[in-house]
């Protein structure tokens, strides 16, 4: 159980690190106050592809380091490629990335905090 955690999506960590105001990245800085944010492994590569600066990639680190983090277990590949293939059988067709964070947010029973169109297909949560 993830004990009111939310786990913050790739959309909302960008919005939080690279813009002042944004209404995604506002929730993610209360969401961090009530120390009530997690990530997980591939939410960080997500991220870490992106970095183009050094700044960012403190940036990240200190991330990393300062939140909570829901590891991924090897049930969760598993889940997220029959998810997948559901999901394909009925002609959606969705990244592995947002399959695997949504697996990973039921088990830990969170809620998502993203904007991601994909996840309206994923059997998760949202934070709104």
């Amino acid at each position: 159980m993830s004990d009111g955690l939310v786990l913050v999506d790739t959309c909302a960590w960008i919005d939080f690190l690279r813009y002042q105001e944004g209404e995604l990245g506002n929730q993610v800085a209360v969401l961090i106050e009530n120390n009530q944010v997690a990530i997980t492994g591939v939410i960080i590569a997500e991220l870490l592809q992106g970095v183009k600066t050094e700044k960012q990639q403190q940036q990240i680190s200190l991330l990393i380091n300062s939140v909570a983090s829901f590891p991924t277990q090897e049930l969760d590949w598993l889940n997220a490629g029959l998810l997948l293939q559901k999901l394909r059988s009925r002609g959606i067709t969705l990244p592995l990335t947002d399959a695997l964070i949504a697996v990973i947010a039921q088990r830990y029973q969170a809620k998502v905090l993203t904007i991601d169109k994909h996840f309206q297909h994923l059997a998760v949560e949202l934070y709104v």
